[in-house]
């Protein structure tokens, strides 16, 4: 009795050329998409450098603007104090601040000898601003989990006094999205973040040193802006300092931006922005096609070529499964008749 021979192991071929045609599509899609960013390496022109600074430093201005305005609107509640004699006037004009002025935590009107006589809102620290006698900012020292800035009014004539208000952090922190694209900073005097366009733990140190330098640049030599490389990476650093005439307003406040090289707009950007999706677009394709091609031929030629190489070898026990009418399933239903045939002589 003789053994049935074995079929003979061949090479794939069709399962090869698919290979190796998924395989060098993918990656054209890949070199496309990745090639632009070491090719269409380009200057950041100078006009670049210049718009974002001057972003960052509007958004200083609006940041100054926005405290100045409390000095503004705790005079407008002096006055009306000053000029109503009326025992609930204090309380009542605190109380319309807040409701109408949605920057303040909370307001306080206090006697000189520093008793509280009317607020609205939170509790208000007044003991975290001295006493003026003109209006005055003042930021408490670096606690909790959020930045405190307070603004301070004289009440002078009959119902002298004082009134103070704190501001709520988002008011601190809204101003920054003028300066554009990328993370804004906002530091305080020892340069610690206490606002920010993006995620940040408050009163946390810069976490790199180009950051810290922009920071006291701010202080020492007022705007400005620098290219850095960080981390094999291009960004666009620029400051200003938020400052005013107003000695009693000085805070040493400093706005920081960071901009990576991605986010500019540059002559190129759209050309990199093109291939980027030109390889997206080829990666994705080749994935259809090739996909398609795998599961419409090279998977049934896979399955054929082993039904025949087993009928071949003298197995015939287990039938050819058919699943299509086209080419392939036709060859798939003569085997099967092989199969039969050879299976009915035996």
């Amino acid at each position: 009795m003789t053994t049935p021979e074995r079929p003979r192991r061949h090479l794939p071929i069709a399962l090869v050329v698919w290979t190796l045609g998924a395989t060098a599509f993918l990656g054209l899609g890949a070199v496309v998409a990745t090639a632009p960013s070491s090719w269409l390496v380009e200057d950041i022109p100078q006009s670049v450098m210049s718009e974002q600074l001057t972003r960052t430093a509007l958004a200083a201005r609006q940041l100054q603007r926005a405290l100045d305005s409390g000095a503004s609107d705790l005079n407008a509640v002096a006055a009306g104090i000053r000029t109503l004699n009326d025992i609930d006037t204090p309380g009542r004009l605190l109380t319309q601040l807040v409701a109408t002025r949605t920057r303040y935590r909370g307001a306080a009107y206090l006697s000189p000898n520093g008793t509280v006589v009317a607020k609205a809102g939170e509790d208000v620290d007044a003991g975290a601003i001295a006493a003026s006698d003109k209006p005055a900012l003042a930021a408490a020292a670096p606690q909790g989990v959020s930045p405190r800035v307070f603004v301070a009014v004289p009440v002078p004539g009959d119902r002298a006094g004082r009134i103070v208000a704190e501001f709520k952090p988002q008011a601190l922190i809204s101003p920054l999205a003028l300066a554009g694209p990328g993370n804004t900073r906002l530091l305080n005097a020892d340069r610690l973040v206490i606002g920010a366009t993006s995620g940040f733990t408050a009163f946390e140190p810069l976490s790199r040193p180009d950051l810290d330098q922009a920071a006291q640049s701010a202080k020492t030599a007022g705007a400005g802006a620098a290219l850095h490389d960080v981390d094999g990476r291009r960004h666009l650093v620029s400051w200003a300092p938020v400052t005013t005439t107003e000695q009693t307003r000085q805070l040493g406040l400093t706005v920081v931006t960071d901009r990576p090289e991605t986010s500019l707009t540059l002559p190129h950007s759209s050309e990199r922005n093109e291939l980027v999706l030109l390889g997206v677009l080829i990666a994705s394709l080749t994935v259809v096609i090739f996909g398609w091609l795998y599961a419409v031929v090279i998977s049934p030629l896979w399955a054929l070529a082993r039904d025949a190489g087993r009928i071949a070898g003298g197995d015939l026990a287990t039938p050819v499964i058919v699943r299509r009418y086209d080419h392939l399933g036709l060859i798939a239903r003569d085997l099967e008749r092989v199969r039969r045939g050879l299976l009915g002589r035996s």
